[in-house]
């Protein structure tokens, strides 16, 4: 959480706002563990998408951010769901795969937001920057854990 609200005030940008709230919701979600297990993995990455659909009022389907966090964190916690002893590993292994699915299927979407609204028709077969950056945070975090 803490990690989220320094973020938010060193990075003027929607990205940077939309990332800090979705790690502090994140951060909510492990409130009172003392260690990041596969399921406490898959809180924190529910509650990542919760804080950036909550903060960017976006909805899946509208080509953002939010098209790779969401079928990352409902990937993890599918998997969370369907074996109460899967390891951090597992948990991000399947948020990666979701995330990568997420951003491929943006390339099919209509922009709704910014400039990418405007210039939609050149979009068209590309994949969202914003849904990428979502996928990169979420590399991120599997190659800490898996390397």
């Amino acid at each position: 959480m803490k990690e989220g609200m320094k973020m938010s005030s060193l990075i003027p940008s929607t990205m940077g706002f939309l990332m800090s709230t979705g790690l502090m919701e994140g951060g909510k979600a492990l409130k009172g563990r003392t260690e990041l297990d596969g399921k406490a993995l898959a809180d924190f990455l529910a509650g990542f998408a919760a804080g950036v659909k909550k903060r960017g009022k976006c909805e899946a389907g509208q080509r953002t951010i939010y098209d790779a966090v969401l079928p990352a964190a409902e990937a993890a916690g599918k998997a969370a769901a369907d074996n109460p002893d899967v390891s951090i590993k597992e948990v991000i292994t399947a948020a990666l795969s979701g995330a990568n699915a997420g951003v491929e299927a943006t390339k099919n979407m209509v922009p709704v937001f910014g400039k990418a609204a405007v210039h939609a028709a050149q979009s068209a077969g590309i994949p969202d920057q914003g849904a990428v950056a979502g996928r990169y945070l979420i590399m991120g975090i599997y190659n800490y854990i898996v390397r």
